[in-house]
C-alpha cells in the first residue's frame, strides 16, 4: 500500500551541503498548483530551472536572516537557500530564453526538506554567482 502523504508531493534530487551527495527534497502539489496558475513561464521554471539549481548549485547558504526568506510556519533559521545560474530562463508566455543577465536563481528548502519558494534575484556585483547582499541575508555559506 502506498503512503497517502506521498501523493501530495513531488520529489526531486538535490545536493546535500553536508557531504555533497544527492538527497531528496519535496514540493507540495498544492504549491505547484498555485504556481501553475501564474502561467506557462512559471511552470517551465518549476519543471526545468528549479531542479537544475538543486542539483548544480553555485552556492548553498544556511541560516536565513530575513523574514521574507523564511517559510511561514518555520520557527528555526536552519533552512537552506540554493543559488544557481541556470542554463535557461522562461518568458511569462513559456518561451525559452537565455538566462537573465546579472541575476541568480534562488531555491529555498525548509528544515523538513520541502521546497517552499524559488525566484530570480539580482546577483552580487562582485560575484555574479551569488545573490545581492548574501552576507547580510544568510548566516553561513555551506557550499
Amino acid at each position: 500500500m502506498s503512503d497517502p502523504l506521498s501523493q501530495h508531493y513531488e520529489y526531486l534530487d538535490a545536493i546535500n551541503p553536508i557531504d555533497g551527495n544527492k538527497f531528496t527534497v519535496k514540493i507540495s502539489c498544492e504549491r505547484m498548483q498555485i504556481v501553475a496558475r501564474r502561467g506557462k513561464g512559471h511552470v517551465y521554471e518549476m519543471a526545468y530551472v528549479l531542479p537544475e539549481v538543486l542539483i548544480k548549485p553555485k552556492a548553498i547558504f544556511t541560516g536565513l536572516r530575513r523574514d521574507e526568506d523564511e517559510p511561514m510556519k518555520s520557527n528555526s533559521f536552519g533552512s537552506l537557500c540554493y543559488v544557481g545560474r541556470p542554463s535557461v530562463a522562461y518568458m511569462s508566455n513559456g518561451q525559452r530564453v537565455e538566462p537573465w543577465p546579472d541575476q541568480v536563481y534562488l531555491v529555498f528548502v525548509s528544515d523538513e526538506n520541502a521546497v517552499y519558494n524559488w525566484r530570480w534575484e539580482k546577483a552580487d556585483s562582485y560575484d555574479l554567482d551569488l545573490p545581492k547582499e548574501h552576507d547580510k541575508r544568510f548566516k553561513r555559506r555551506a557550499l
